[in-house]
Formats: structure tokens, C-alpha cells, sequence
């Protein structure tokens, strides 16, 4: 599968093409030959890290993650806030991750939801793949009160 064309950091773009797989349920071998190529001797243990992480969040979610296809070069507010989620993570702000969590699946987020992203975030930052923090829009399937993200206003 080609890049997504849009202006974010190739880090960004790995995580959101095999979030997008992944949550349709097409696993693909190239995921994980991407982040073994992008991570190194961590590829392989992001990778699954990132599988549990997508796996906890349908398991645990109590909402509609809404999602572009896979090769759409459009972010959709809850992509938006996966990113920062990551990016927070990658900056220490553990606070902002909650809080994105908690968004994401309209309950209180398990630990292995929040443990599985950090494990990926830490082995982006240490192979260079730093995400930054972007702001985010309002997710639009959201129903429950607003939450303002620390680290992604």
C-alpha cells in the first residue's frame, strides 16, 4: 500500500494505515515488515504491542471509533485523536493520555489499553519516529461531555 499523502510524519502515517487495517480486520504482513523496518530489533514487539492496543480498544470501547479507509488521505477527528494520543505519550503527559482514552472508548480505559500504547509510542521515540503534538477537532460521534486534551488543544 502507497503512503497516505497528507502532511504527517511517517510515524503518524504507519500507525494510522495499521490502525486502519487492523480495526477492519485485515491484518496484512506488510504491517508488521513496516514497523520491523521503521522500528528495528523493536518492530516485531511494537507490532504485536500495537495489535493489543486495537485489540483492547474494540474489546473495551463503548463507542463508534469513526474511521477513513485505508488508503484515504483524509484524518477524521477520532484518528486525529489516536494520534494524540501517541504524541502525548511520547511527551510523558500520561494525564493527556487518559483523557484521550477515556474519549476514545467512553469508559474508563484498561490498563493494557494505555500499557500497549505507551510500549508502541516508546519504541517510535526511541527509533526517531517522534510524533508531534497536533491539535485535534471535536470528534464528531462523541456524545458524552467535551474533554480538553492538556497536551492537544
Amino acid at each position: 500500500m502507497d503512503e497516505l499523502d497528507w502532511d504527517g510524519t511517517s510515524g503518524e502515517r504507519l500507525l494510522l494505515r495499521t490502525f486502519r487495517q487492523l480495526l477492519a480486520g485485515a491484518e496484512c504482513a506488510g504491517s508488521r515488515v513496516r514497523f520491523e523496518e521503521a522500528c528495528g530489533c523493536a518492530g516485531a514487539q511494537a507490532f504485536r504491542a500495537f495489535t493489543v492496543f486495537v485489540q483492547q480498544l474494540r474489546l473495551h470501547g463503548r463507542r463508534r471509533i469513526d474511521l477513513s479507509p485505508p488508503a484515504s488521505t483524509q484524518r477524521t477527528d477520532d484518528e486525529d485523536l489516536i494520534l494524540c494520543a501517541f504524541a502525548s505519550a511520547q511527551a510523558d503527559d500520561y494525564r493527556s493520555v487518559d483523557d484521550a482514552l477515556t474519549r476514545l472508548t467512553a469508559t474508563e480505559p484498561p490498563g493494557a489499553l494505555g500499557g500497549a500504547l505507551c510500549l508502541v509510542a516508546e519504541a517510535f521515540a526511541m527509533n526517531g519516529l517522534v510524533l508531534p503534538l497536533r491539535p485535534h477537532g471535536t470528534a464528531r460521534s462523541y456524545d458524552g461531555p467535551e474533554l480538553r486534551l492538556a497536551g492537544c488543544f
